[in-house]
């Protein structure tokens, strides 16, 4: 097949979340497919993955960021008045001073805020629709796909998808690595969630199927579309951690590792913390790793004060994203992963994509959190870890697992194999497949 893949991230412009689709690329490039990528350059992304496809495959576009718009603006008049003569540098500073006091009043965030309720329709990367369509235009004229694949979010990019196919008259499908309009985290309401869900169904009128990560979005996306869908879940890649070096960063200790976004009450490593308080002396034994944006400003007040009151100041140690084959190191040489889940039922439908990463590890997984759901049935079914939401419990697997660190006990799993992405991408590429063969 000739698959164009439409993707509003892809390394090295790109998310650790953008994983996903850079494995897809290879995994069908590998399987003799000839692929495109259409992906805008996004500098306002790190550079933690690298494209692991041919350069000449992918087709880069500028990007235009509305929301750098209002930024602009107020640089602009800031400058203007900075550059005044002297005799104007009172006035100029009273001005830009009442500018910064507005800032500080949140009257600007409020603005900001309205600006963007109206210009991002459906999200931020309608900036890149006008130059997406434009490069696909010039693509057709030397190279036509069989079927568009675009994968979501950014859902700027099921437009982009529609149109290409629609101007080719091909198939396209969509892979939701999260639902939009159907999603139970779906916040806007009235007017703005009419608008959502008009965009979407209109995007969808002319898609011809539909990937999706987890069983529960398989079923409400039957509910609500007239649309084939299909399930491939993420997975891990065993080439990230096959024959890589260990990094062991403290080896005499039992080190738990966590990569991610921390929230307050969501995500939230307390009842981790909590543990630790409970062990005594042993705590000091132990390590906890935690990979976040902004490392150790993500904490929260109440979840330094935990740290502070009992004394885990030596136990928690914060560190900011890295790039993920470093991270892949890291993790490689570290005794527990951590899953972190919000105890709410609308989590039970979500499958973080950091958990098939662990998997790929072959170490054991603590899930703190809610204890229901598709990822904690993946962790208790196949003996990956434990799944607690329990204080005193999560206290003793901890013991237990200091015990097993000083016994030097190591066990391979073999439910472990069926999380590759190659097992979830076989399925997408049949799926994909078939609607080329009845198209």
């Amino acid at each position: 097949m000739k698959i164009l893949i439409v993707s509003g991230f892809f390394p090295p412009y790109a998310p650790v979340s953008g994983s996903r689709v850079n494995k897809l690329a290879r995994f069908l490039a590998d399987k003799g497919h000839d692929i495109r990528v259409l992906a805008p350059i996004r500098k306002d992304q790190g550079s933690s993955l690298t494209p692991e496809i041919s350069e000449d495959k992918i087709i880069f576009t500028d990007f235009t960021d509305i929301n750098a718009f209002p930024a602009l603006v107020k640089h602009s008049v800031k400058n203007l008045f900075s550059s005044n003569e002297n005799n104007s540098v009172s006035i100029s500073s009273q001005k830009v001073e009442k500018v910064e006091q507005m800032s500080e009043a949140g009257e600007e965030s409020k603005l900001s805020l309205y600006y963007r309720k109206i210009t991002n329709i459906p999200d931020r990367t309608i900036g890149w629709y006008p130059k997406a369509i434009e490069e696909g235009r010039k693509l057709f004229k030397s190279w036509s796909p069989d079927i568009i694949l675009t994968t979501v979010p950014p859902f700027t990019c099921l437009l982009v998808a529609s149109k290409l196919a629609s101007i080719n008259d091909v198939p396209w499908v969509a892979d939701y690595r999260d639902l939009w309009s159907d999603h139970g985290y779906y916040h806007g309401a009235g007017f703005k969630k009419k608008i959502d869900r008009f965009i979407e169904n209109r995007a969808l009128s002319n898609c011809s199927g539909l990937i999706t990560v987890t069983q529960s979005w398989v079923e409400t996306l039957k509910k609500s579309r007239n649309i084939p869908v299909q399930l491939a879940m993420n997975g891990f890649d065993p080439t990230d951690f096959e024959g890589i070096e260990k990094r062991k960063l403290y080896p005499d200790h039992l080190t738990i590792l966590y990569a991610g976004a921390l929230y307050e009450g969501k995500r939230d490593p307390q009842k981790l913390f909590e543990a630790l308080a409970k062990l005594g002396d042993d705590a000091k034994k132990i390590k906890v790793l935690l990979y976040t944006e902004f490392g150790a400003d993500e904490l929260s007040e109440s979840q330094k004060k935990i740290i502070r009151d009992y004394g885990l100041e030596e136990q928690v140690i914060c560190s900011k994203y890295i790039p993920q084959s470093d991270l892949h190191k890291i993790m490689a040489g570290t005794d527990i992963m951590m899953l972190l889940r919000w105890d709410d039922p609308r989590e039970n439908s979500v499958i973080a994509g950091k958990l098939f990463e662990y998997i790929g590890t072959g170490k054991p997984i603590l899930s703190i959190g809610g204890t229901k759901g598709e990822a904690a049935d993946i962790i208790r079914d196949n003996n990956f870890g434990i799944v607690s939401n329990d204080v005193d419990e999560i206290a003793g697997y901890l013991k237990d697992q200091l015990q097993n660190k000083r016994a030097s006990k190591e066990s391979s799993n073999p439910n472990r194999k069926k999380f590759e992405r190659s097992a979830q991408f076989e399925k997408l590429e049949k799926f994909m497949l078939d609607i080329v063969e009845r198209t």
